[in-house]
C-alpha cells in the first residue's frame, strides 16, 4: 500500500549491526529500486508465499529504518560503513515533559508517494550551490592531508539529497552542510589518536572560518573544541 513504514531497531549495537544489516546496508545502495531485493533461500518452490519470487523478496520501497544505539561500555561500537550509510541525530540532553495542545493537534495521514514527491521538489527547488560542493571537495583533501581521512563521494551525494529538505523544512543550507560536516564527517575524528590530532583542530577551525565565515559552521567549531 501507499503507507511510510518504519522499522525501528531498538539497542542496535547490543550486536554488531554490520553482521546482521550489511546485506541491507549493501542493497539499499544500488541505484534502480528493481534490483532491491534479498535473498532468503537458494531456490525457490510454486508453493513460496506470494512476494517470494524464486528465493528472493523485493524490498518495499515505502519502509525506512531507524536505529537507536547508545555509545558505552556493554555495546559494540558502530562501525564507517553503517554511519556512511546514515543520517545521526545525537541525543544529548534529556527530554522535558510537556502538555499538548489537544485543539492543534492534526490528524494528517500521509502516503509514501507524497512524501517521495516532496523530497524530489525540495531537492529541484533548493539544490546546493556549487560553490559550497567545491568548498566541501577542497575540505576532503584538507582533512586527507591533515587527518588522513577521506570521505569521498558517498558524503557529497548524501549531501545534495540531505541539504535541499532540510532547507525546504525551514533550515538554511549552510546549517545543513554544518549538520553534514559534523555528523557525519568530523564524527570519524573519534576513532583517531587525540594526541595526533590535538595540534590540527585549531588549523580546522581557522579553515573553516576561512571559508565559510567565522559566523557559520557553530556546531562542527563546538565539536571540534
Amino acid at each position: 500500500n501507499d503507507n511510510v513504514y518504519l522499522t525501528v531497531i531498538d539497542e542496535a549495537n547490543i550486536s554488531r549491526i554490520e553482521y546482521y544489516f550489511a546485506e541491507l546496508l549493501s542493497i539499499y545502495e544500488l541505484p534502480s529500486r528493481d534490483n532491491w531485493c534479498v535473498d532468503l533461500t537458494s531456490s525457490g518452490w510454486d508453493t513460496d508465499p506470494h512476494f517470494i519470487k524464486k528465493g528472493r523478496m523485493k524490498l518495499p520501497d515505502n519502509m525506512w529504518y531507524i536505529a537507536t544505539i547508545n555509545n558505552d561500555d556493554s555495546t559494540f561500537s558502530v562501525s564507517d560503513k553503517v554511519y556512511d550509510r546514515a543520517i545521526p541525530i545525537n541525543i544529548n540532553s534529556k527530554g522535558v515533559p510537556f502538555e499538548a495542545d489537544e485543539e492543534k493537534a492534526v490528524s494528517y495521514r500521509l502516503s509514501y508517494k507524497h512524501l517521495e514527491e516532496m523530497f524530489k521538489e525540495a531537492q529541484e527547488k533548493y539544490k546546493v550551490s556549487q560553490e559550497n560542493i567545491d568548498k566541501f571537495n577542497k575540505m576532503d583533501d584538507y582533512v586527507i592531508e591533515h587527518f588522513r581521512l577521506a570521505f569521498g563521494n558517498r558524503i557529497v551525494k548524501q549531501l545534495n539529497e540531505f541539504v535541499p529538505v532540510y532547507v525546504a523544512c525551514g533550515g538554511t543550507e549552510i546549517d545543513g552542510l554544518d549538520y553534514v560536516l559534523c555528523n557525519k564527517i568530523l564524527r570519524k575524528f573519534e576513532s583517531l589518536n587525540l594526541n595526533y590530532i590535538r595540534d590540527e583542530v585549531d588549523g580546522y577551525i581557522e579553515y573553516l572560518n576561512t571559508h565559510f565565515g567565522e559566523e557559520n559552521m557553530t556546531e562542527s567549531k563546538e565539536y571540534l573544541l
